[in-house]
């Protein structure tokens, strides 16, 4: 009686272990998705602020940058304009450098106005008296001015005053004489000390990076770096070889190329001058942030799905046998899907070369006609012979004549060609290759490196026409072009005729129709 009464509690228990593995997959998979939303939205709003800040504090310091060389330039316009009214001569001068001093108080970004001549002689200064020997005319800015007739601002890189030692940035015009020759250069320098304390406001954490370029990659200040890496030019950095080409402004994540960090950065380059300033957050940070946001929700994701493993596993362990009987059933049935796509392999591929078999040829040529008709796409086809080879078989052998054919097979394989492109044994020493999409001139050149690569092959053949005595094989082409709709025959017929046009104008060549 009781053997009778055993199979019902397998039965309800099958169920049982069922419902308890689906409960706890889904409680499993929910605790799962619900933590990873969490973790996923505090790590994109930490992103998204971030990229936010970086980007509105890069456009505040590009403006900031702006408003303070802006009065500059206005300035050296209007003492150029002066000097080109008034002159420099001796009486003038009191008048002018009294000028420079004047606007040079009521700029504070200023570490100085000059006024060079033609040969980089001190001329005046804001300092008021100087030593007259004094000459600039090695300066970079100056040379540049010699060498260039335009009367724009130019900004230089960093340099080292020669009267107070301090870092600067040369802002120079160029002063014409009246016929438009050079009289000499008008110049502003701005101290570096400036941007370091106006741009020292801002906290960006204590890796983060805030920088001042010109838009050839020369850094004129950056923070939190020593002054070594001023006029340092880091052109090979994505900002410059990349991002600054689509957008003069955004945020992007990259390694900085002053210490390898990665941080994520706002960039904006001034409207009015050929500057950019870069602000950076060290990403490391931004994790360290978001992993303290984190350790409450991943500690109860941990203990939940400790949880559920450890249900799991005691659920495995007493349906253990069930599975490993799925597992063998699930085996047997892969093999059984290798071996039928073996067989199926085998049904469409020829058994010497390797390549695609008749049949596999006539399906696929079958399916490329209909898209190129429905698509008005064109559609060549490339049919190839061997040359002489029923001479190669009398004189070597079939046996070589078999290698032949696969040396033929593996180089038709080794010329470039689409994906989609098949290449096929059409028939005994026959070939032909389906060409997707391929105008008349691709067919062409593809037809070519395919008689040609056969060619290189170097297949001795005593008792071949051609004058090498190798292999070689003809080919013939047809296209369908955009315009034309052809049926499989016409297709093929016209190859053939190619390739007949190709047999009878001497072999190892390639014809069209």
């Amino acid at each position: 009686m009781s053997e009778e009464h055993h199979p019902r509690p397998d039965v309800s228990m099958h169920g049982l272990r069922r419902l308890l593995i689906i409960f706890l997959l889904v409680i499993g998979s929910a605790v799962v998705l619900v933590n990873g939303w969490v973790v996923y939205s505090i790590w994109q709003r930490i992103v998204n602020e971030t990229q936010n800040d970086a980007h509105n504090l890069s456009q505040s310091l590009s403006r900031q940058s702006e408003d303070t060389i802006l009065p500059v330039e206005l300035t050296l316009q209007d003492l150029r304009d002066r000097i080109t009214l008034v002159g420099l001569d001796p009486e003038r001068q009191a008048y002018l450098r009294t000028l420079l001093m004047e606007r040079k108080a009521s700029l504070p970004q200023l570490h100085g106005l000059f006024v060079y001549d033609s040969q980089g002689n001190w001329v005046l200064t804001s300092e008021g008296m100087f030593d007259q020997r004094r000459n600039n005319a090695d300066r970079a800015y100056f040379k540049y001015h010699q060498q260039h007739s335009d009367l724009d601002l130019h900004i230089d890189e960093v340099i080292r005053s020669r009267s107070t030692g301090d870092l600067i940035i040369p802002l120079s015009m160029r002063l014409n004489n009246r016929d438009g020759s050079f009289r000499g250069v008008l110049l502003a320098t701005l101290r570096l000390d400036y941007f370091r304390q106006t741009f020292g406001y801002y906290n960006l954490g204590e890796r983060g990076l805030l920088a001042l370029m010109t838009h050839t990659g020369n850094i004129l200040y950056v923070r939190p770096f020593a002054n070594e890496l001023v006029n340092r030019n880091i052109s090979d950095s994505p900002l410059f070889k990349h991002l600054l080409k689509t957008s003069t402004s955004g945020t992007a994540t990259y390694k900085a190329a002053v210490d390898g960090l990665e941080r994520v950065f706002g960039y904006a380059s001034l409207k009015r001058y050929p500057l950019v300033v870069a602000v950076g957050y060290d990403k490391q940070q931004l994790v360290q942030a978001w992993l303290t946001e984190l350790v409450a929700y991943l500690t109860l994701c941990a203990l939940l799905l400790a949880v559920i493993a450890a249900l799991g596993w005691l659920l495995m362990r007493n349906i253990g046998h069930t599975i490993r009987d799925q597992e063998e059933l699930a085996m047997a049935r892969d093999r059984l899907a290798i071996m039928n796509r073996t067989l199926q392999t085998l049904a469409l591929v020829d058994s010497l070369t390797g390549l695609a078999n008749r049949r596999q040829f006539d399906l696929y040529l079958d399916r490329s006609l209909e898209r190129a008709n429905n698509l008005r796409a064109p559609l060549a086809l490339l049919m190839i012979d061997v040359d002489s080879f029923k001479r190669f078989n009398d004189t070597y052998g079939h046996l070589a004549g078999d290698e032949c054919l696969k040396y033929v097979g593996n180089a038709l394989q080794s010329v470039d060609h689409h994906a989609d492109d098949l290449i096929a044994r059409y028939g005994g020493e026959e070939f032909a290759v389906i060409l997707c999409d391929c105008e008349a001139e691709t067919a062409l050149r593809l037809a070519h490196a395919v008689r040609e690569a056969v060619a290189a092959l170097q297949i001795p053949h005593r008792n071949s026409e051609n004058e090498a005595r190798v292999v070689t094989i003809s080919v013939g082409v047809h296209v369908i072009q955009r315009s034309q709709k052809e049926d499989r025959q016409t297709l093929i017929s016209q190859a053939d005729k190619a390739l007949y046009q190709a047999k009878t104008g001497g072999r190892n060549r390639v014809e069209i129709v």
